[in-house]
């Protein structure tokens, strides 16, 4: 049973009877991917779910959702699901904000949920198929904070006084980080409202943040949902509760959500599997032999290149993939011979971590240890 299994199954049961749990709260993360901001006549004011579902079936087509949606574009199918049963019956969205910055690196997207039993949830986006979105991603390696991270602040500081009572807080992916940084970087009066934060399947954090005060404050409210097969949620450090789940998906196409397996009102459980053992080894390793201004540097100077293609998204990019690609090694012939080494380095590095975590996990064929 996956996520939309659930809803279906579980739509008779309001939340009054069952409380909020952790299946729910990656339903409302997902929520957050669609583009609310096509949807809202009004950014300030605060719509039902059945006005939001209805507005949507307006401007697309369900239909061409369910036979070519993938990955996040699905989350309208979770929307469909909602409107149909108890348990979400009355839920109402708003303070949606949507901020994206090519000079400032930011990719930010937040929405508020309003839960029929009083549940106040507010979802970060993570990242969008956008060259700006994955990049801010890449340099979260080599900085405390991300501008996205920075805003998620704002949001929240916000947005709370308009809000009465306790607050959820969650994401997935990088909005998983984006919650957390949330959390433990507002304002401190703020703190004692937040009673759960949720961390789906995102990277975590450089140590200059696991060890600040602020951060071990919020620490043990936080859990982060990981799948056996976890790759971005592997990234980085993070103290919080830690729970893994079982996907139906392979390899790294198990951060989608839409495949973790649930049964009844819980995921089902799991453990760690070889795959993410050695992506945390090597990338582990590759992190530590790579000083910051160099990650930072092998990050611009590789999105540039990109960047010269003048595509905005990954998607658009994959359109015209063998076009951008000459491009891109167009630009890579044309750096500075140190820049043309520093990445070839770097991708050396990267690839001697991995054969070094390989032989790590090999068992010895001698029998010795």
């Amino acid at each position: 049973m996956d996520l939309l299994d659930y809803l279906k199954w579980r739509n008779d049961v309001s939340l009054s009877v069952s409380s909020f749990n952790d299946v729910d709260n990656v339903i409302l993360s997902y929520i957050s991917y669609i583009d609310f901001g096509k949807l809202f006549p009004e950014s300030g004011k605060i719509y039902s779910i059945e006005e939001i579902f209805e507005a949507y079936c307006e401007k697309y087509s369900l239909y061409e959702v369910k036979e070519n949606g993938q990955f996040t574009a699905r989350a309208p199918l979770l929307l469909e699901q909602m409107v149909k049963g108890e348990r979400f019956k009355g839920t109402r969205i708003g303070y949606y904000k949507d901020v994206l910055d090519k000079e400032m690196v930011k990719q930010f997207c937040a929405v508020t949920f309003f839960l029929p039993d009083g549940t106040n949830y507010i979802a970060f986006r993570g990242t969008d198929s956008t060259i700006t979105g994955w990049k801010e991603d890449f340099l979260m390696s080599c900085m405390s904070d991300s501008e996205g991270a920075k805003e998620a602040v704002c949001y929240l500081n916000n947005v709370a006084d308009f809000i009465k009572g306790e607050l959820m807080l969650g994401g997935h992916s990088k909005g998983g980080n984006f919650a957390m940084y949330a959390a433990a970087f507002c304002n401190e009066e703020l703190k004692e409202r937040i009673v759960k934060v949720y961390n789906n399947d995102g990277p975590g954090f450089r140590e200059e943040i696991i060890d600040s005060a602020e951060y071990k404050h919020i620490s043990h409210k936080i859990c982060s949902i990981i799948p056996q097969t976890s790759i971005i949620g592997q990234l980085l450090s993070n103290n919080g509760e830690k729970k893994i789940v079982k996907s139906s998906a392979k390899g790294i196409f198990q951060h989608d959500a839409m495949t973790w397996e649930v049964m009844r009102d819980k995921f089902v459980e799991s453990e760690l599997d070889a795959m993410s053992d050695f992506i945390n080894s090597s990338l582990g390793t590759w992190l530590e032999q790579t000083d910051d201004e160099t990650r930072e540097s092998v990050v611009s100077t590789a999105f540039a290149m990109i960047e010269e293609t003048e595509v905005e998204t990954f998607k658009e990019f994959g359109s015209s993939l063998l076009k951008n690609s000459g491009t891109i090694i167009k630009g890579f012939v044309k750096l500075p011979k140190e820049k043309r080494d520093e990445l070839t380095k770097a991708l050396g590095r990267l690839l001697q971590s991995g054969g070094e975590a390989v032989m790590d996990k090999m068992p010895m064929v001698s029998g010795k240890e």
